[in-house]
């Protein structure tokens, strides 16, 4: 397997499992509050993962600059980020409008890498390719866009900064993270945000009981197995090979995954327009990051680089 076709499989499982996981954690609200079912979720995912990382032998992280990442992460991701999911859903936002809402997180990792990634420029291109992806979005979703009523501001407003947070943490990643072992960097990361999704189900008064079964437990395990161990090596694994902002448009492509999976998988049926809007995600993926787009739009802004003629050659030596 070539290393382009790894990097595709492996977007490809990242798109599969989290176009699954809003629908997951919806169904676990049923069975435990907010954060402490997000805090249950890492405490599985961290002890699996540092079980992996000391049978496998992998590197724990090393140095100042590597545990203040693991700070930075645990905090700003696993618990900021995802409690402000969780308690976005748990106060009436429906998972298809959770979807468009961290949807934006494309633009605001392209903006953070614009300022920190040297080889990340955010150009005209990009800017062009985000927003035609998230108006497929939009119409795939368009029936949830009417749901976001003035009561739910400010559980929408924490699911656009959850993909702030989340912008932030790829972008750091990317920046300072590259010796990192995807294994134990995540364990430790996801220990930090189980300790903080902990305290705050206490600030906030949640009762600890054992969540029910299956929704409680069985969304909790899926969740911290495949939405978290899985996921997260995998998504480390890959930040490393390819740029933060191409990471991120795992955001767009997950609810065209959440779509297809309720159709294939449930009773649902699949709209037609829904096909258009992900031809058009796809289509803004595909224009963001084509250098052949790029080399068009250069050349339709007459800007195409004209080579310089080929200085003449040295004569060759006389006998």
């Amino acid at each position: 397997m070539t290393s382009r076709l790894g990097y595709g499989a492996a977007f490809a499982v990242l798109c599969a499992i989290w176009g699954s996981t809003w629908l997951a954690i919806k169904i676990g609200l049923q069975g435990a509050p907010a954060f402490l079912a997000a805090s249950l979720r890492f405490v599985v995912a961290s002890a699996v993962l540092l079980a992996l990382a000391g049978a496998r032998g992998s590197a724990l992280p090393r140095g100042r600059s590597e545990w203040g990442l693991v700070g930075l992460v645990g905090f700003l991701l696993f618990t900021v980020d995802y409690g402000l999911i969780y308690w976005g859903e748990n106060n009436g936002v429906e998972s298809g409008l959770s979807a468009i809402l961290f949807a934006t997180l494309p633009l605001q990792t392209a903006i953070a890498a614009h300022g920190i990634l040297r080889d990340e420029r955010l150009t005209a291109q990009k800017l062009a390719g985000i927003a035609i992806g998230f108006g497929g979005i939009l119409v795939i979703f368009r029936g949830q866009i009417g749901l976001a009523g003035p009561g739910k501001l400010y559980p929408m407003l924490a699911i656009v900064l959850a993909a702030s947070c989340a912008a932030v943490c790829t972008v750091a990643v990317k920046r300072w993270g590259h010796d990192t072992n995807p294994i134990s960097f995540n364990a430790f990361a996801m220990g930090v945000g189980a300790i903080g999704l902990a305290a705050a189900s206490l600030g906030a008064g949640e009762p600890w009981a054992v969540p029910s079964w299956p929704e409680g437990i069985g969304a909790i395990l899926y969740l911290a197995l495949v939405g978290s161990v899985v996921a997260f090596v995998t998504f480390l694994w890959l930040l490393k090979r390819i740029q933060a902002t191409v990471m991120s448009y795992i955001a767009l492509v997950t609810p065209i995954a959440a779509v297809f999976l309720g159709v294939s998988l449930g009773s649902e049926v699949l709209d037609p327009l829904a096909i258009l809007g992900a031809a058009l995600t796809l289509g803004g993926i595909y224009l963001s990051m084509s250098r052949r787009a790029a080399s068009w739009g250069r050349s339709l802004m007459g800007t195409a680089v004209v080579p310089e003629p080929a200085a003449p050659a040295d004569p060759p030596p006389k006998p």
